[in-house]
């Protein structure tokens, strides 16, 4: 469970710009208003909100659905006097608290790679999609080629030398899972780019973040750990970086994957 400051620290590690939530809620709301009249949507693992938030904007039914409540405090607090059509539940998407059919569209966002029974939770999630409703899979995608990257390795390194090897590609591993999982089910689905932009921190607030857990990655390296690696690659970073408080750009995507239940 993240800490109220942690989860403040993710909210702008995983920001959007507006332009990009536009996009993506755009990408996700327009299939299904499409299908339905007045649609309901359901998103698993809604953290802050940087999803939902935009849908609940446009004034249709959503529940989020997350297991820690700092985050969804921060949500909540988003949309409180804006949305009477939102809630919010305290709950494991391996084990939803909702009757079959219970809404018109499913919303995972970085999320599988999370899950200790992936293939319970996407049982979960089609369970309760209506039918010919929709299942979302969305997931920011960097430039795997950039400074960031480069830090990110540094910091990786560092832990390999303390004895600490760090596994990476869960996410992507995860993704292709629930997708042979979808397709055995007889499910076809649509992969696109959403929207592409730019993100700047400082090398030290990589590092910063790094320390904190806030990657997926980094999550289960033990704390002290965390933190020793980010005090081992400073000369480094120092070395690398002329100035390690000036921000350095990276690019990124989100990319929606769309199955339609029909």
């Amino acid at each position: 469970m993240l800490s109220l400051r942690v989860a403040h620290a993710y909210d702008r590690n995983r920001y959007h710009p507006p332009e990009v939530s536009g996009k993506i809620a755009t990408a996700i709301v327009e299939p299904v208003e499409r299908a339905f009249k007045e649609p309901s949507f359901l998103e698993v693992g809604s953290g802050t909100g940087r999803i939902g938030m935009p849908i609940v904007a446009r004034g249709h039914s959503f529940t989020g659905v997350d297991v820690d409540p700092e985050m969804m405090q921060l949500f909540r607090a988003k949309f409180a006097g804006v949305s009477r059509r939102t809630k919010l539940v305290e709950a494991d998407v391996q084990d939803l608290p909702f009757e079959n059919s219970s809404f018109h569209a499913v919303i995972a966002v970085h999320i599988w790679h999370l899950i200790p029974e992936l293939e319970r939770a996407v049982s979960e999630a089609t369970r309760v999609i209506k039918p010919g409703g929709f299942l979302f899979e969305g997931w920011d995608a960097p430039n795997t080629i950039s400074a960031e990257r480069e830090i990110q390795d540094a910091w990786c390194e560092a832990l390999k030398q303390r004895g600490h090897i760090v596994q990476r590609g869960a996410h992507t591993f995860a993704l292709e899972q629930s997708r042979k999982m979808l397709a055995d089910r007889g499910f076809s689905s649509h992969q696109a780019v959403i929207a592409n932009w730019e993100v700047a921190h400082t090398p030290l607030e990589v590092v910063e973040a790094l320390a904190e857990g806030l990657f997926s990655f980094a999550r289960t390296v033990p704390l002290e750990l965390r933190y020793a690696a980010a005090r081992d690659i400073k000369p480094w970073l120092l070395t690398r970086f002329k100035d390690p408080e000036t921000p350095i750009k990276t690019p990124w995507s989100f990319n929606l994957r769309t199955t339609h239940l029909a």
